[in-house]
């Protein structure tokens, strides 16, 4: 049996270790999960297309766990750093989040994030369409409020043409903070 092996195997590997490194715990938890998902693996009956499919998401996690680790590094060396007093740690602090973007969406999926774009872009085209849909159709006398310049005595600005205009500059600068993100 093959994963009786590796749980020997292991079990030797981590005598040798110290229990108390933060690091080495993660390292144990994720061998014993590996160990796990080998045993749960070898005792299924899983088609080719579905082990192709976790093989992938599998190596997703452990890229973004690579990635999130190579942005924590800085943080990490400071961390480490015991000479240091409480205002060069603040300093260096504050350097470290001037210089590297890090916030709480490291993690989050990017298809949230797409479909927050294409809700946004479908939103400011409307707001455009609506805006040049007030301009060019007629409205009734009584809508048109207040005629700002009069190109001839039947035709001019009005405050309703201002409004739509107005609404149409909020969809550009919608669409264009919307595209602009990093």
């Amino acid at each position: 049996m093959p994963s009786v092996k590796l749980k020997r195997l292991l079990n030797d590997h981590h005598s040798d270790q110290a229990p108390h490194d933060p690091q080495r715990q993660d390292i144990v938890r994720v061998e014993k999960k590996v160990s796990e998902l080998i045993e749960a693996i070898e005792q299924a009956d899983i088609g080719a297309q579905h082990s192709k499919q976790y093989q992938k998401q599998i190596a997703d996690a452990f890229q973004r766990s690579a990635t999130t680790q190579k942005k924590l590094a800085p943080f990490k060396e400071l961390d480490q750093e015991n000479n240091l007093s409480r205002e060069e740690l603040l300093e260096g602090l504050e350097k470290l989040l001037a210089e590297n973007q890090f916030d709480s969406r490291i993690n989050t999926p990017k298809r949230g994030r797409l479909v927050q774009k294409g809700v946004m872009f479908i939103l400011s085209i409307l707001l455009i369409i609506v805006g040049f849909a007030m301009i060019i159709m007629p409205a009734p006398p009584s809508f048109e409020l207040f005629t700002v310049y009069h190109f001839n005595i039947n035709d001019g600005v009005t405050i309703m043409d201002l409004v739509s205009l107005l609404i149409i500059f909020g969809g550009v600068l919608l669409f264009v903070i919307n595209f602009n993100k990093k």
